[in-house]
C-alpha cells in the first residue's frame, strides 16, 4: 500500500475567471467535467446554481447573468488541491453558455470551455511544405497561431507535402502521428511515448485506485507492417518493413502484441500502399511508426482514482497490486477530472502499454 497521499483530502475545486478567484461560482458549483486526450484540445463542462441573492438582503434573482463576470472568451481555470498544492487541471476560454430550467430545481447555468488549441480549428490553409519533417511542420503550425511549440517528435521527412484547404488542427494531428499532444503551462508538447520521461505516479488498488479494468487484445495487433512506394529519383520500387524490434526499446519486460499475434496467427501482417513515401528511409520510418501505433495499444485500461490532479495526458502511472500480468507502468492517453456533490472529486483515466507481464 502506498503512503504518499492522505486518506482524506478536500475535493472542492478552485475556480478563476480571467485570473481572479470566482468564489461565488465555487459556492454555486453543482458538477464539472474537465477532459483531455492525446489528440489535443482539452474541454470543460461546468454546471452552476443560478438562483439566489447577489448580496445579503437583496431580492432573489438570477445571479450569474452578468457579462462582467461571465462571457464568451473569458479565461476559465480549474484547480484542485489534494496534497496542499493547488494544481491546475484545466485552463481555457469560455466557448459556450447555456441554461437549464428544471421543474423541481432552481435554474442552472452551463459553461463550456476549450483550451487554446481549439483556435486552430478556425484557421484553414492551403500551402506546400518542402524538405521538412513532421516536427518542422507541426512547429510552424503552432508558431503561426501564436502558441509556443515543444515538438519533441521529428517524425517522417517529406520532399513535398501539400495541405489543401485543411484546418490547422487537423493538419497538426496528421503531422503528430501517434504522438501525445498536450497544452500545459502555455506550451504545446508533442512527444512520442518513448520520449516521455516523467516519473510514474504510483497508484495502488488498496488505496488511491478505486477501480481499474484492462484488456490485452490481439484484434488490432500485427507482427509486421510493410510500406510500399516508388523512388522517382532512383527509378525503383520501395519495400520496407518493421516488426516487434520497433517497439521493444520502449516496452517493459514481458510479451509484446506483435510477438504473440505472430505465434497465434502466422500471417498477421499489414501492407500499406497509399502512404506514397519518396525514399526508402521515409518508408521505413512510416512502417515503424505504424507498427508502434498498434503495439502501444496492446493493453488498454480504464481507471478511476479518488482525485489525482497530477494526472494529465502524457503522464505515466505505476499500477500496483494488480498481479503479474497487469501490474506495471502505463502511459496515460486521456484524463477526465470530475466533481459533483455526491462523489466529490474523482479522476478517470485511460492508459495503455505494449507489454503483458510474465507469469510468476
Amino acid at each position: 500500500m502506498t503512503s504518499s497521499a492522505p486518506f482524506l483530502a478536500s475535493g472542492r475545486p478552485q475556480i478563476k475567471v480571467d485570473g481572479r478567484r470566482a468564489e461565488r461560482l465555487e459556492a454555486d458549483l453543482i458538477r464539472l467535467e474537465a477532459r483531455a486526450d492525446a489528440a489535443g484540445v482539452a474541454s470543460l463542462e461546468a454546471i452552476f446554481l443560478n438562483w439566489g441573492s447577489r448580496e445579503p438582503g437583496q431580492p432573489v434573482d438570477y445571479v450569474h447573468f452578468d457579462t462582467a463576470d461571465i462571457d464568451f472568451g473569458k479565461r476559465l481555470a480549474i484547480a484542485f488541491s489534494t496534497t496542499g498544492d493547488e494544481l491546475t487541471v484545466f485552463d481555457g476560454l469560455i466557448t459556450g453558455i447555456g441554461a437549464a430550467y428544471p421543474e423541481l430545481r432552481p435554474p442552472e447555468l452551463t459553461l463550456l470551455a476549450e483550451d487554446a488549441l481549439a483556435g486552430l480549428r478556425y484557421r484553414r490553409r492551403t500551402r506546400l511544405s518542402e524538405n521538412q519533417s513532421d516536427g518542422d511542420i507541426a512547429g510552424r503550425i503552432l508558431s503561426d497561431a501564436g502558441l509556443s511549440p515543444d515538438a519533441g517528435r521529428s517524425g517522417a521527412s517529406h520532399v513535398a507535402l501539400l495541405q489543401v484547404n485543411e484546418d490547422e488542427l487537423t493538419a497538426l494531428r496528421s503531422r503528430s502521428g501517434d504522438a501525445v499532444i498536450a497544452l500545459r503551462d502555455g506550451t504545446v508538447h508533442i512527444n512520442e511515448a518513448s520520449a516521455l520521461t516523467d516519473t510514474p505516479i504510483r497508484l495502488s488498488r488498496e488505496n488511491e485506485l478505486i477501480r481499474f479494468t484492462v484488456l490485452a487484445d490481439l484484434a488490432h495487433q500485427r507482427g509486421e507492417v510493410r510500406v510500399h512506394g516508388y523512388d522517382v529519383a532512383a527509378k525503383e520500387a520501395i519495400h520496407e518493413s518493421a516488426g516487434a524490434d520497433a517497439i521493444r526499446p520502449e516496452a517493459g519486460p514481458g510479451r509484446l502484441g506483435p510477438e504473440i499475434v505472430t505465434r497465434v496467427f502466422a500471417n498477421a501482417a499489414d501492407d500499406l500502399h497509399l502512404e506514397a513515401p519518396a525514399t526508402g528511409a521515409e518508408a521505413r520510418s512510416l512502417a515503424e511508426a505504424a507498427l508502434r501505433r498498434r503495439a502501444r495499444r496492446f493493453l488498454r485500461g480504464l481507471g478511476v482514482t479518488r482525485g489525482t490532479p497530477q494526472l494529465h495526458v502524457g503522464s505515466k502511472v505505476e499500477l500496483v497490486d494488480l498481479g503479474p500480468w497487469f501490474a506495471g507502468t502505463y502511459l496515460v492517453t486521456a484524463v477526465t477530472h470530475r466533481f459533483d456533490q455526491v462523489e466529490g472529486y474523482r479522476t478517470e483515466f485511460e492508459a495503455q502499454r505494449p507489454n503483458l507481464g510474465e507469469s510468476t
